[in-house]
């Protein structure tokens, strides 16, 4: 065998290896935060609020849902849970205009 065969083996699990870790993550975001939040079909006396990350204005919004027939999705019980996960680093533009 080749010294080249070993060395190529190794490059080629090392690279399937970063493709599953890619395939967890899009553009350094989870997968968790680019799926829809939670809908639910019909009215109801339950409602359910919580956070849910908006790829279009790089932002944690808060949703409220009634409780019946839910489809689950992506959904943070708090502002700060969500913001953690999802927006942690990427620059909006509306953090240029706090002053915190």
């Amino acid at each position: 065998m080749s010294p080249l065969k070993p060395l190529l083996l190794l490059l080629l699990l090392g690279w399937l290896g970063c493709g599953h870790i890619e395939a967890r993550y899009v553009h350094g975001i989870p997968n968790i935060c680019m799926k829809p939040p939670p809908f639910s079909e019909g009215m109801c006396t339950i409602e359910i609020e919580g956070f849910f990350y908006d790829p279009a204005t790089l932002d944690c919004r808060m949703y409220s849902i009634g409780a019946c027939r839910l489809t689950p999705g992506q959904s943070f019980g708090s502002h700060q849970d969500c913001i953690a996960t999802c927006v942690r680093g990427q620059r909006r533009s509306r953090d240029y205009y706090k002053n915190e």
